[in-house]
Protein backbone atom coordinates (compact mmCIF):
# COMPACT_ATOMS: atom_id res chain seq x y z
CA UNK A 1 0.00 0.00 0.00
CA UNK A 2 1.45 3.51 -0.97
CA UNK A 3 0.59 6.40 0.63
CA UNK A 4 -1.40 8.88 -1.57
CA UNK A 5 -0.67 12.74 -1.02
CA UNK A 6 -4.43 13.04 -0.25
CA UNK A 7 -3.93 10.57 2.46
CA UNK A 8 -0.77 11.89 3.78
CA UNK A 9 -0.19 14.51 7.15
CA UNK A 10 -0.81 17.74 6.51
CA UNK A 11 -1.15 20.21 9.64
CA UNK A 12 -3.27 21.96 7.96
CA UNK A 13 -6.14 19.87 7.74
CA UNK A 14 -5.89 19.43 11.20
CA UNK A 15 -8.82 21.86 12.41
CA UNK A 16 -11.88 21.17 15.14
CA UNK A 17 -14.62 20.35 12.68
CA UNK A 18 -11.84 17.64 10.77
CA UNK A 19 -11.05 16.20 14.48
CA UNK A 20 -14.79 16.46 15.46
CA UNK A 21 -15.83 14.27 11.81
CA UNK A 22 -12.78 11.42 12.79
CA UNK A 23 -14.53 11.19 16.30
CA UNK A 24 -17.40 9.25 13.84
CA UNK A 25 -14.46 6.96 12.22
CA UNK A 26 -13.26 3.72 13.49
CA UNK A 27 -11.05 1.17 12.18
CA UNK A 28 -13.66 -0.72 9.36
CA UNK A 29 -11.50 -3.75 8.73
CA UNK A 30 -11.19 -4.80 12.31
CA UNK A 31 -14.93 -3.61 13.39
CA UNK A 32 -16.07 -5.75 9.89
CA UNK A 33 -14.85 -9.36 11.36
CA UNK A 34 -17.50 -8.47 14.33
CA UNK A 35 -19.52 -7.74 12.26
CA UNK A 36 -19.52 -10.82 10.14
CA UNK A 37 -19.75 -12.95 13.49
CA UNK A 38 -22.32 -11.67 14.80
CA UNK A 39 -24.12 -11.39 10.94
CA UNK A 40 -23.39 -15.55 10.54
CA UNK A 41 -25.38 -15.99 14.18
CA UNK A 42 -22.58 -16.40 16.47
CA UNK A 43 -23.08 -13.10 18.58
CA UNK A 44 -22.58 -15.22 21.45
CA UNK A 45 -18.80 -16.12 20.03
CA UNK A 46 -17.56 -12.59 20.39
CA UNK A 47 -17.06 -13.08 23.72
CA UNK A 48 -15.09 -16.15 23.03
CA UNK A 49 -13.06 -14.26 20.91
CA UNK A 50 -12.41 -11.29 22.80
CA UNK A 51 -11.58 -13.60 26.01
CA UNK A 52 -8.97 -15.68 23.86
CA UNK A 53 -7.57 -12.89 22.64
CA UNK A 54 -7.03 -10.94 26.06
CA UNK A 55 -6.04 -14.08 27.78
CA UNK A 56 -3.29 -15.49 25.57
CA UNK A 57 0.10 -13.97 24.91
CA UNK A 58 1.23 -15.02 21.60
CA UNK A 59 -1.50 -15.70 18.32
CA UNK A 60 -1.44 -18.87 16.67
CA UNK A 61 -4.90 -19.99 14.48
CA UNK A 62 -5.31 -23.53 16.47
CA UNK A 63 -6.45 -21.07 19.34
CA UNK A 64 -9.64 -20.79 17.89
CA UNK A 65 -10.22 -24.22 16.71
CA UNK A 66 -12.79 -25.00 18.75
CA UNK A 67 -14.47 -22.14 18.01
CA UNK A 68 -17.79 -22.75 14.92
CA UNK A 69 -15.76 -22.78 11.15
CA UNK A 70 -17.16 -19.41 10.51
CA UNK A 71 -15.66 -17.66 13.01
CA UNK A 72 -12.49 -19.78 13.18
CA UNK A 73 -12.27 -18.56 9.10
CA UNK A 74 -12.91 -14.52 10.43
CA UNK A 75 -10.68 -14.13 12.80
CA UNK A 76 -7.56 -16.09 11.58
CA UNK A 77 -8.42 -14.50 8.02
CA UNK A 78 -8.14 -11.10 9.60
CA UNK A 79 -4.91 -12.04 10.72
CA UNK A 80 -3.65 -12.89 7.51
CA UNK A 81 -4.93 -9.36 6.01
CA UNK A 82 -3.54 -7.32 8.45
CA UNK A 83 0.21 -8.79 8.91
CA UNK A 84 1.30 -6.33 5.95
CA UNK A 85 4.15 -4.37 7.07
CA UNK A 86 3.59 -0.40 5.16
CA UNK A 87 5.93 -0.58 1.86
CA UNK A 88 7.02 3.11 3.61
CA UNK A 89 8.94 1.30 6.25
CA UNK A 90 12.65 1.77 7.27
CA UNK A 91 14.19 -0.73 8.48
CA UNK A 92 17.42 1.39 9.44
CA UNK A 93 15.61 3.52 11.06
CA UNK A 94 13.27 0.76 13.24
CA UNK A 95 16.57 -0.76 13.95
CA UNK A 96 17.75 2.92 15.50
CA UNK A 97 14.49 3.76 17.07
CA UNK A 98 14.79 -0.16 18.77
CA UNK A 99 18.27 1.03 20.05
CA UNK A 100 17.12 4.16 21.64
CA UNK A 101 13.86 2.06 23.63
CA UNK A 102 17.34 -0.38 24.72
CA UNK A 103 19.29 2.61 25.48
CA UNK A 104 16.31 4.58 27.19
CA UNK A 105 13.85 1.55 28.25
CA UNK A 106 13.87 2.41 32.05
CA UNK A 107 13.13 5.91 31.75
CA UNK A 108 10.50 5.50 28.78
CA UNK A 109 8.73 2.77 30.77
CA UNK A 110 8.51 5.51 33.88
CA UNK A 111 7.40 8.49 31.51
CA UNK A 112 4.54 6.03 30.09
CA UNK A 113 3.07 5.70 33.68
CA UNK A 114 3.85 9.23 34.57
CA UNK A 115 3.09 11.33 31.92
CA UNK A 116 1.43 9.41 28.44
CA UNK A 117 -1.17 7.36 30.03
CA UNK A 118 -2.05 9.99 32.32
CA UNK A 119 -2.05 12.75 29.54
CA UNK A 120 -4.71 10.30 27.71
CA UNK A 121 -6.74 10.38 31.14
CA UNK A 122 -6.98 14.13 30.19
CA UNK A 123 -9.41 13.73 27.52
CA UNK A 124 -12.59 13.39 29.12
CA UNK A 125 -14.46 11.13 26.22
CA UNK A 126 -11.44 8.96 25.62
CA UNK A 127 -11.48 8.64 29.37
CA UNK A 128 -14.75 7.02 29.59
CA UNK A 129 -13.54 4.48 27.34
CA UNK A 130 -10.75 3.58 29.28
CA UNK A 131 -12.60 3.88 32.84
CA UNK A 132 -15.51 0.91 31.05
CA UNK A 133 -12.80 -0.48 29.20
CA UNK A 134 -11.30 -1.20 33.12
CA UNK A 135 -14.49 -3.02 33.70
CA UNK A 136 -15.33 -4.92 30.64
CA UNK A 137 -11.39 -6.79 30.81
CA UNK A 138 -12.68 -7.73 34.78
CA UNK A 139 -13.45 -11.01 34.30
CA UNK A 140 -12.59 -13.02 37.63
CA UNK A 141 -9.34 -12.38 37.85
CA UNK A 142 -7.57 -11.48 40.88
CA UNK A 143 -6.25 -7.97 39.33
CA UNK A 144 -7.56 -5.00 39.48
CA UNK A 145 -9.01 -4.38 36.19
CA UNK A 146 -7.40 -0.48 36.17
CA UNK A 147 -4.15 -2.26 37.24
CA UNK A 148 -4.27 -4.91 34.37
CA UNK A 149 -4.72 -2.51 31.62
CA UNK A 150 -1.51 -0.51 33.02
CA UNK A 151 0.24 -3.73 32.44
CA UNK A 152 -1.57 -4.68 28.99
CA UNK A 153 -0.51 -1.34 27.65
CA UNK A 154 3.37 -1.50 28.95
CA UNK A 155 3.63 -5.31 27.66
CA UNK A 156 1.90 -3.59 24.19
CA UNK A 157 5.17 -0.95 24.04
CA UNK A 158 8.02 -3.27 24.72
CA UNK A 159 6.83 -5.70 22.41
CA UNK A 160 6.19 -3.11 19.57
CA UNK A 161 9.59 -1.88 20.69
CA UNK A 162 11.66 -4.77 21.51
CA UNK A 163 14.39 -5.73 18.79
CA UNK A 164 12.60 -7.25 16.09
CA UNK A 165 8.97 -6.84 17.41
CA UNK A 166 8.07 -4.84 13.96
CA UNK A 167 9.47 -7.15 11.84
CA UNK A 168 6.96 -9.28 10.01
CA UNK A 169 5.46 -12.00 12.49
CA UNK A 170 7.36 -9.94 14.65
CA UNK A 171 5.53 -9.90 18.53
CA UNK A 172 4.85 -6.24 18.68
CA UNK A 173 2.82 -6.85 15.01
CA UNK A 174 1.16 -9.52 16.62
CA UNK A 175 0.40 -7.99 19.31
CA UNK A 176 -1.18 -5.10 17.66
CA UNK A 177 -3.08 -7.35 15.36
CA UNK A 178 -4.57 -8.75 18.73
CA UNK A 179 -5.26 -5.03 20.22
CA UNK A 180 -7.31 -3.92 16.91
CA UNK A 181 -9.64 -6.62 17.21
CA UNK A 182 -10.01 -6.09 20.88
CA UNK A 183 -10.79 -2.80 20.36
CA UNK A 184 -13.27 -3.52 17.96
CA UNK A 185 -15.11 -6.28 20.49
CA UNK A 186 -14.46 -3.20 23.09
CA UNK A 187 -17.02 -0.58 20.62
CA UNK A 188 -19.34 -3.56 19.96
CA UNK A 189 -20.02 -4.73 24.06
CA UNK A 190 -19.88 -0.52 24.77
CA UNK A 191 -22.58 0.20 21.96
CA UNK A 192 -24.60 -3.05 22.81
CA UNK A 193 -27.09 -2.25 25.52
CA UNK A 194 -27.07 -5.81 26.92
CA UNK A 195 -23.55 -5.47 27.87
CA UNK A 196 -24.00 -2.01 28.81
CA UNK A 197 -27.28 -1.06 29.99
CA UNK A 198 -26.69 2.96 29.55
CA UNK A 199 -26.04 3.34 26.11
CA UNK A 200 -23.22 5.22 24.29
CA UNK A 201 -24.15 8.41 22.97
CA UNK A 202 -22.30 8.19 19.50
CA UNK A 203 -23.80 12.13 19.00
CA UNK A 204 -21.89 13.59 21.76
CA UNK A 205 -19.15 10.86 22.81
CA UNK A 206 -18.08 9.66 19.39
CA UNK A 207 -17.13 6.39 18.45
CA UNK A 208 -15.96 4.19 21.02
CA UNK A 209 -11.95 4.23 20.41
CA UNK A 210 -12.53 6.40 17.11
CA UNK A 211 -10.15 7.98 15.39
CA UNK A 212 -9.30 10.47 16.96
CA UNK A 213 -8.65 8.96 20.14
CA UNK A 214 -6.48 6.27 18.66
CA UNK A 215 -4.34 9.49 17.02
CA UNK A 216 -4.00 11.05 20.56
CA UNK A 217 -3.00 8.17 22.03
CA UNK A 218 -0.28 7.52 19.50
CA UNK A 219 0.61 11.02 20.25
CA UNK A 220 1.10 10.57 24.26
CA UNK A 221 3.36 7.41 23.67
CA UNK A 222 5.77 9.73 20.85
CA UNK A 223 6.32 13.14 20.54
CA UNK A 224 5.28 13.76 24.29
CA UNK A 225 7.77 10.91 25.75
CA UNK A 226 10.24 12.49 23.43
CA UNK A 227 9.84 15.54 25.46
CA UNK A 228 9.52 13.71 28.86
CA UNK A 229 13.30 12.71 27.94
CA UNK A 230 14.68 16.48 27.44
CA UNK A 231 12.92 17.17 30.41
CA UNK A 232 15.09 13.81 31.60
CA UNK A 233 18.05 15.57 30.18
CA UNK A 234 18.49 12.98 28.06
CA UNK A 235 19.14 14.65 24.44
CA UNK A 236 18.86 12.85 21.32
CA UNK A 237 20.18 13.82 18.06
CA UNK A 238 17.48 13.98 15.17
CA UNK A 239 18.21 10.84 13.57
CA UNK A 240 17.11 8.95 17.37
CA UNK A 241 14.40 10.94 17.17
CA UNK A 242 12.70 10.49 13.61
CA UNK A 243 14.43 7.00 14.38
CA UNK A 244 12.07 6.75 17.03
CA UNK A 245 9.16 8.29 15.78
CA UNK A 246 9.26 6.21 12.82
CA UNK A 247 8.71 2.98 14.74
CA UNK A 248 5.43 4.78 16.58
CA UNK A 249 4.60 6.13 13.10
CA UNK A 250 4.53 2.25 11.71
CA UNK A 251 2.87 1.28 15.04
CA UNK A 252 0.22 3.28 14.21
CA UNK A 253 -0.15 2.36 10.96
CA UNK A 254 -0.42 -1.20 12.07
CA UNK A 255 -3.09 -0.07 14.68
CA UNK A 256 -5.46 0.82 12.09
CA UNK A 257 -4.69 4.37 12.36
CA UNK A 258 -5.63 6.79 9.50
CA UNK A 259 -2.22 8.22 7.36
CA UNK A 260 -3.61 11.81 7.96
CA UNK A 261 -2.96 10.86 11.96
CA UNK A 262 0.56 9.70 10.81
CA UNK A 263 3.07 12.36 10.84
CA UNK A 264 6.68 11.98 10.14
CA UNK A 265 8.62 14.99 11.70
CA UNK A 266 8.95 16.04 15.41
CA UNK A 267 7.09 19.11 14.92
CA UNK A 268 4.36 17.91 12.48
CA UNK A 269 4.19 14.90 15.92
CA UNK A 270 4.02 17.86 18.19
CA UNK A 271 1.47 20.01 16.72
CA UNK A 272 -0.68 17.11 16.16
CA UNK A 273 -0.81 16.29 20.01
CA UNK A 274 -1.48 19.83 21.00
CA UNK A 275 -3.86 20.62 18.60
CA UNK A 276 -6.19 16.77 19.65
CA UNK A 277 -5.41 18.10 23.56
CA UNK A 278 -7.05 21.42 22.65
CA UNK A 279 -9.78 19.93 21.61
CA UNK A 280 -10.42 17.17 24.18
CA UNK A 281 -9.16 17.90 27.10
CA UNK A 282 -11.52 18.18 30.17
CA UNK A 283 -12.21 17.41 33.44
CA UNK A 284 -13.98 14.27 33.79
CA UNK A 285 -14.73 12.44 37.28
CA UNK A 286 -13.27 8.95 34.92
CA UNK A 287 -10.46 10.58 33.99
CA UNK A 288 -9.42 11.50 37.59
CA UNK A 289 -9.87 8.15 38.90
CA UNK A 290 -7.80 6.28 36.56
CA UNK A 291 -5.43 8.78 37.31
CA UNK A 292 -5.59 8.11 41.15
CA UNK A 293 -5.49 4.19 40.22
CA UNK A 294 -2.41 4.56 38.77
CA UNK A 295 -0.86 6.41 41.23
CA UNK A 296 -2.26 3.87 43.73
CA UNK A 297 -0.56 1.07 41.66
CA UNK A 298 2.83 2.62 41.41
CA UNK A 299 2.54 3.24 45.17
CA UNK A 300 1.96 0.16 45.83
CA UNK A 301 4.42 -1.59 43.96
CA UNK A 302 7.40 0.60 44.92
CA UNK A 303 9.34 -0.48 47.90
CA UNK A 304 8.04 0.69 51.06
CA UNK A 305 6.63 4.04 51.08
CA UNK A 306 9.30 5.84 50.68
CA UNK A 307 8.21 7.07 47.19
CA UNK A 308 4.68 7.58 47.94
CA UNK A 309 3.66 10.82 46.61
CA UNK A 310 6.73 10.76 43.86
CA UNK A 311 4.25 9.38 41.14
CA UNK A 312 1.72 12.58 41.50
CA UNK A 313 4.60 14.97 41.57
CA UNK A 314 6.56 13.45 38.14
CA UNK A 315 2.85 13.97 36.50
CA UNK A 316 2.24 17.48 37.37
CA UNK A 317 6.25 18.01 36.45
CA UNK A 318 6.26 16.58 33.13
CA UNK A 319 2.78 18.03 32.71
CA UNK A 320 4.27 21.37 32.26
CA UNK A 321 5.40 21.65 28.67
CA UNK A 322 2.29 20.62 27.58
CA UNK A 323 -0.22 22.62 29.43
CA UNK A 324 1.92 25.50 28.23
CA UNK A 325 1.86 24.57 24.77
CA UNK A 326 -2.21 23.91 25.13
CA UNK A 327 -2.59 27.20 27.70
CA UNK A 328 -4.43 24.17 29.51
CA UNK A 329 -3.74 23.39 32.81
CA UNK A 330 -3.60 19.84 31.85
CA UNK A 331 -2.88 18.15 35.02
CA UNK A 332 -5.74 20.10 37.25
CA UNK A 333 -7.85 18.13 34.54
CA UNK A 334 -7.48 14.42 36.48
CA UNK A 335 -6.72 16.00 39.69
CA UNK A 336 -3.29 16.60 40.33
CA UNK A 337 -1.96 19.60 41.45
CA UNK A 338 1.36 21.14 42.88
CA UNK A 339 0.72 20.80 46.71
CA UNK A 340 2.63 23.49 48.63
CA UNK A 341 5.03 21.37 50.93
CA UNK A 342 5.07 18.50 48.68
CA UNK A 343 8.53 18.82 47.50
CA UNK A 344 10.36 19.31 50.32
CA UNK A 345 9.01 16.81 52.19
CA UNK A 346 9.93 14.36 49.37
CA UNK A 347 13.35 15.95 49.18
CA UNK A 348 13.82 15.49 52.80
CA UNK A 349 12.16 11.62 52.73
CA UNK A 350 14.58 10.62 49.69
CA UNK A 351 17.80 12.13 50.82
CA UNK A 352 17.75 9.95 53.07
CA UNK A 353 16.97 7.03 51.20
CA UNK A 354 19.43 7.47 48.24
CA UNK A 355 22.30 8.52 51.24
CA UNK A 356 23.26 11.49 49.64
CA UNK A 357 22.57 15.22 49.54
CA UNK A 358 19.78 16.11 47.52
CA UNK A 359 18.09 19.17 49.77
CA UNK A 360 19.55 22.16 47.96
CA UNK A 361 18.49 21.41 45.01
CA UNK A 362 15.77 24.05 44.11
CA UNK A 363 15.23 23.22 40.52
CA UNK A 364 12.25 20.36 40.03
CA UNK A 365 13.71 19.18 36.75
CA UNK A 366 17.33 18.62 38.97
CA UNK A 367 15.13 17.04 42.14
CA UNK A 368 13.23 15.08 39.08
CA UNK A 369 16.77 13.87 37.54
CA UNK A 370 18.03 13.48 40.82
CA UNK A 371 15.35 10.57 41.93
CA UNK A 372 14.65 8.87 37.89
CA UNK A 373 16.91 6.82 37.97
CA UNK A 374 16.33 4.95 41.53
CA UNK A 375 12.62 5.40 40.92
CA UNK A 376 12.35 3.86 37.04
CA UNK A 377 14.20 0.93 37.95
CA UNK A 378 12.48 0.35 41.16
CA UNK A 379 9.27 0.59 38.76
CA UNK A 380 10.22 -2.13 36.45
CA UNK A 381 11.02 -4.10 39.40
CA UNK A 382 7.44 -3.78 41.15
CA UNK A 383 6.10 -4.61 37.65
CA UNK A 384 7.61 -8.07 37.20
CA UNK A 385 7.29 -9.32 41.10
CA UNK A 386 3.66 -7.84 40.82
CA UNK A 387 2.94 -9.46 37.76
CA UNK A 388 4.97 -12.40 37.83
CA UNK A 389 4.53 -13.41 41.51
CA UNK A 390 1.69 -15.92 41.18
CA UNK A 391 -0.54 -13.45 39.13
CA UNK A 392 -2.87 -14.85 36.20
CA UNK A 393 -1.22 -12.59 33.90
CA UNK A 394 1.96 -12.57 33.05
CA UNK A 395 4.29 -9.16 32.17
CA UNK A 396 7.41 -10.06 29.76
CA UNK A 397 10.64 -8.07 29.27
CA UNK A 398 12.72 -10.12 26.41
CA UNK A 399 16.30 -11.07 27.82
CA UNK A 400 18.27 -8.86 25.48
CA UNK A 401 16.42 -5.77 27.09
CA UNK A 402 16.55 -7.17 30.46
CA UNK A 403 20.67 -7.42 30.08
CA UNK A 404 20.52 -3.66 28.41
CA UNK A 405 18.90 -2.38 31.49
CA UNK A 406 20.26 -4.19 33.96
CA UNK A 407 17.45 -5.88 35.59
CA UNK A 408 17.92 -9.54 35.27
CA UNK A 409 20.06 -10.46 38.00
CA UNK A 410 18.55 -8.24 40.69
CA UNK A 411 15.29 -8.92 40.46
CA UNK A 412 16.05 -13.18 39.79
CA UNK A 413 18.75 -13.05 42.28
CA UNK A 414 18.66 -10.16 45.01
CA UNK A 415 15.07 -9.41 45.90
CA UNK A 416 12.67 -11.12 47.67
CA UNK A 417 8.66 -10.87 47.96
CA UNK A 418 7.44 -10.28 51.20
CA UNK A 419 4.22 -11.54 52.19
CA UNK A 420 0.99 -9.94 51.16
CA UNK A 421 -1.31 -9.94 53.64
CA UNK A 422 -5.29 -10.62 52.57
CA UNK A 423 -4.03 -8.88 49.18
CA UNK A 424 -2.64 -5.58 50.61
CA UNK A 425 1.05 -4.06 49.92
CA UNK A 426 2.65 -5.93 47.86
CA UNK A 427 6.41 -5.40 48.38
CA UNK A 428 9.86 -6.46 47.96
CA UNK A 429 13.20 -6.06 49.74
CA UNK A 430 16.94 -7.56 49.50
CA UNK A 431 17.66 -10.97 50.51
CA UNK A 432 19.81 -11.44 52.94
CA UNK A 433 23.16 -13.33 53.13
CA UNK A 434 22.64 -17.18 53.28
CA UNK A 435 18.88 -16.61 52.16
Amino acid sequence: MTTSQADSFNPEVITNDFLKRKRKHTDPMADQVIAQIIASGYEEKVNDVFLKLVKNDSYHPDMFKDLPKEVYQLVTQYFERTSTLPSWIDNKKIKMGEKVFSLFGPEIFMLLNVLSLPMCYTCSKGAKVLYKTGRLLDRGGDTDPMTRRLMETAQMVVNAMSPGGLSSGGSGVITLQKVRLIHASIRYYLKHERFNPNGWDVDVLGEPINQEDLAGTLMSFSPIILNGLKNLNIELTRDQKEAYLHCWRVIGYMMGVDMAFLPETEEDNWELAVKILKHQSAQSPEGEELTRSCITFIDTIMPGTIFNGVSEYMIWYFFKDMSAATGIDLSSTIGVKEIKGTKEKLIMAISKFLSREISRLEDHSKIIQAISGYFNKHLLHGYLKHYNGGKNIHFFIPPSLCKDWNIVDEWQNKFLLTPDFFGNRLAWQHKKDGV
